[in-house]
This record gives structure tokens, sequence and C-alpha cells, in this order.
């Protein structure tokens, strides 16, 4: 089943902050097994999970679903008015659990929201709670540089949501900057609602359970990423899942997730070697990172795949005729902020920054110029003066 169903809260998308949560749990539990097994006891393989969101005779939709359509399946857990999971991606809110009710096998089969514990780090499709317009820095002296620099990033979170200026829903529907680097105008793949490779929440995610950080697909459906990356047997990114799950954040400018470090640190991260092969290389750095942060570029240029770019292709030409000259995409250096790579600017699910007139933008190879946020944290493209002192 390739699109099933789906949203594991945060991709990636993908966020951080306050506490508990229920995601990757219920339906999205693999309990697949991979070797052969026999007597294998039904109620320890999700015996009650399957009619969570499946019927056998009287579904709504392909795939045998209980909705209308795979977005309507989704929100019914994870949606505004959700009752299956303390996640509300919808609107990019987070809440407590008040009581939940398990399978046999222990995975949570019902969650009952409580209070609000936050804002959700990948925003959310419908609204969003990123405090764009409230982003700070400190100005500080560069010794090594002998000139002044920016760190230490502030965007809170909105005291509540505001409807989104840009979604992974939204917009044209192109999957940016896919395919190879070529001479011939190609701007990527068409995703929009009327193609068969629409996006959808199970392009992302894996709503059966797959181990992985998020539930997120090593290669998103209809990406076309082949490359099997160090001593992988199988193409695509692979990021570690973790123990410690954190869902909403205190502070945008935090694009890692710091509560995964400790079980998934790792000084190997996935980035760019080359302006002209965007292919994901293992690179080695100092400090000890997440799996997210040392993986999520790689992962999020499956799809985007000529974003991938390495330190100093801002002065190197790719031989793109669209994407030629392009942002550093691979950096990583910790888990708190001032990162350059796809992360750090941009939320997965969906932002509510504000671009004025003077800030608008063509979309790439285009000459219209758009109001679209593009998934960015801050007001106005403000997100190069969170880095830049200029």
């Amino acid at each position: 089943m390739r699109r099933l169903v789906l949203v594991a809260a945060a991709s990636a998308a993908l966020f951080m902050g306050a506490s508990p949560a229920q995601a990757d749990n219920g339906p999205h539990v693999s309990t697949a097994t991979t070797t052969a097994t026999t007597g294998v006891k039904i109620s320890d393989a999700g015996q009650g999970r399957c009619a969570s969101c499946h019927r056998a005779h009287t579904a709504k939709s392909a795939y045998l679903l209980n909705a209308a359509d795979e977005e309507s399946l989704c929100f019914s857990c994870h949606g505004g008015s959700g009752t299956g999971a303390t996640t509300d991606v919808q609107n990019g809110v987070g809440y407590d659990a008040t009581s939940t009710a398990t399978y046999p096998d222990g995975t949570t089969l019902s969650v009952v929201r409580g209070s609000q514990v936050g804002a959700l780090r990948g925003g959310g499709f419908d609204k969003a709670m990123i405090g764009s317009d409230k982003a700070t820095k400190e100005i500080y002296f560069n010794t090594s540089r002998s000139s002044w620099s920016s760190r230490n990033g502030l965007i809170p979170p909105a005291a509540a949501p505001a409807a989104t200026t840009s979604s992974h829903f939204g917009g044209v529907g192109i999957m940016w900057g896919n395919g190879a680097l070529s001479g011939t105008v190609n701007v990527g793949k068409d995703m929009s609602t009327t193609t068969t490779t629409k996006l959808e929440c199970s392009s992302c995610h894996d709503p059966h359970g797959n181990k992985q950080y998020r539930i997120l697909k090593p290669v998103p459906s209809d990406s076309g990423f082949v490359a099997k990356i160090g001593t992988n047997t199988q193409a695509g990114i692979f990021i570690k899942d973790t123990a410690n799950k954190v869902y909403t954040t205190t502070n945008y400018w935090t694009a890692g997730d710091p509560a995964a470090v400790a079980d998934t640190g790792t000084t190997t991260i996935l980035g760019g070697t080359s302006t002209t092969d965007p292919t994901p290389v293992a690179k080695t750095i100092s400090a000890s990172v997440s799996s997210f942060q040392a993986n999520v570029a790689a992962w999020c240029t499956t799809c985007h795949t000529r974003y991938l770019a390495p330190s100093g292709s801002w002065g190197k030409s790719s031989g793109d005729s669209v994407f030629t000259y392009r942002h550093t995409g691979d950096n990583v250096s910790g888990d708190a902020a001032a990162n350059r790579n796809c992360i750090q600017c941009h939320v997965a699910h969906g932002s509510n920054a504000q671009m004025a007139a003077n800030s608008a933008v063509e979309y790439p190879g285009g000459t219209t110029k758009s109001n679209d946020s593009r998934l960015l944290r801050v007001d106005d493209r403000g997100t190069c003066v969170m880095c830049h002192n200029v």
C-alpha cells in the first residue's frame, strides 16, 4: 500500500521542545517480523489496530480507508478536532494526554487530549504558531574573522495559531528541484492535486510504522531517489528513531532535536561534496548531533534533489539552468541553531510567516512574483539576517 494514511506529527518535518506525546504509537508501530516464525500470537501482532483506519467491506475510499480520502483520515486523529493523537498538525498545536487506552500488545489505542503544551516544531498545514514577527538575534565581535557576526537566534512561539502562508499541502504543487542537474530548464515534478502523484501524508510517512524517526520513509513516494548511501543495502536516507519523542518547541530557531541527542547521537552526517553531483555522502564532524539533524538535509533532498550543495556553492556553477548557484544546504554544527541546512531555515509542515509586497520573489524558473512564504520561519525573508550581519 503505497499511499495509505498518516502524519506522525512532525516531519519532515520536524520539531521539538516540551513534552509528553503519544505519536509513533497506536497503528503506527510496526509489528512486522523479518524472520521465518510460527505460532505468532495475533494479540502480539497488533490485532486491534487495523480497524482504526480500514474497513473490509464498507470502506469510503481506495486502500479500504474508513474516510473520504487520506487527508480526512489522518486529520481524524491529527487534526484540529482529532480524537486519536496529542499532535494537531492541522493547526500546529501540541497537547498532553489526559488518558489513553492500549492494545493487548501494549501500544496506544486512543488518546484523549488534555491541555495545550506548546507549538509543534513543524508548524501546521492550515495554521501554525511560529512567532515569525518576533524573531531576534545577538550581534557579537567575531575575533577569528575580525568582524561583527550574528548568533543565538530566538523565534518564539506565537500566542495562538495563525493561518499559514505556505504549506506542503499548499502552493503550486511542484516538487522543486527534483531530478538530475541539467542545462535544460526543468523546475521539478508536478505533485498537484490533479495528478496521481499528488503529495499526501503518506508520501513522507509510513502509516504502518518502520522504526524510523517520525516514521519517515527512507524514500518518499514518487521522489525517484535510488541512491544507496554508504554500506546500506537499500536505497534511501535512514534516520534512527529515538525513544525520547518531543514535538513542541519554545524556540523555532532551534531546528534540530536536542531531545534525541542522547540516544541517537552521531558524528557522521550526510551532506554534499560536489557542486555538480548532489548525491549525499558521509562526512565527519567534531560534535555529536542527533541522527535527525545529521541526516535531515539529505532526506529533504531525496525529493528536492538539486538543492543539496556544499560550502562554496554560492560561487560555483552547478551547470543546472535553474538551480545554478546555491546556498550551502548540508552544514551541521549542532542541534541547537546556526546550521546551514534545509531545516534551519524552513519548517516541515507549514509556516505562518508573512511576506510583504517588497519581499515577494518568483518561483524557480519563473518570472511572476509570489508572497508565498516557502515554509520559512521569519517574516519578510528575514531568515537571511538571522545568520548574516548585513
